[in-house]
C-alpha cells in the first residue's frame, strides 16, 4: 500500500462541513424560491426521509474506503451493487415498476462486471 500523500488532506470532518453550508443554501432556496410550503416536509412519510440519512451515509463510507482501495475500485464496487438490485427490483417489478425478468444478458453482464472487480481487486 502506498503511503498518503503529504499536504492537507480532505477528512470527513471537513467534507461534511461542505454539507452543512449545502444544506442551507438549500433551504434559502426552498424559502424564497419554494412554494412557501415549509412545513410539508413533515406531512411526506418517513421512510422517504431516509434518502438524506442514506445519502450521507454512503458519502462519508465512501470517503473511508477510497482512501484504502482507491477511486476505481470503489466506483466499480458500488456500480456492481446498484446493477444486482436494480436486477432485483426489475425482475420482481418492485416499487410499482414493470417486470423485466432475469436472463442470461443481464447475468452474463453482471459476471463481467465482477470479473472486472476481481481484476481490479486483485495484487
Amino acid at each position: 500500500m502506498h503511503p498518503p500523500p503529504k499536504g492537507k488532506q480532505e477528512t470527513p470532518t471537513s467534507i461534511s462541513g461542505g454539507g452543512s453550508f449545502g444544506t442551507i443554501v438549500l433551504f434559502l432556496v426552498q424559502l424564497f424560491f419554494g412554494k412557501g410550503e415549509l412545513l410539508a416536509m413533515f406531512s411526506v412519510p418517513k421512510w422517504q426521509l431516509t434518502g438524506g440519512i442514506l445519502g450521507a451515509f454512503y458519502v462519508f463510507v465512501m470517503v473511508l474506503i477510497v482512501l484504502k482501495v482507491g477511486v476505481a475500485n470503489s466506483l466499480a464496487a458500488v456500480i456492481a451493487g446498484q446493477l444486482v438490485m436494480s436486477s432485483i427490483i426489475d425482475h420482481f417489478g418492485l416499487f410499482g415498476g414493470q417486470r423485466i425478468p432475469f436472463d442470461m444478458t443481464r447475468l452474463a453482464a453482471i459476471a463481467c462486471l465482477f470479473l472486472a472487480l476481481w481484476l481490479f481487486f486483485r495484487k
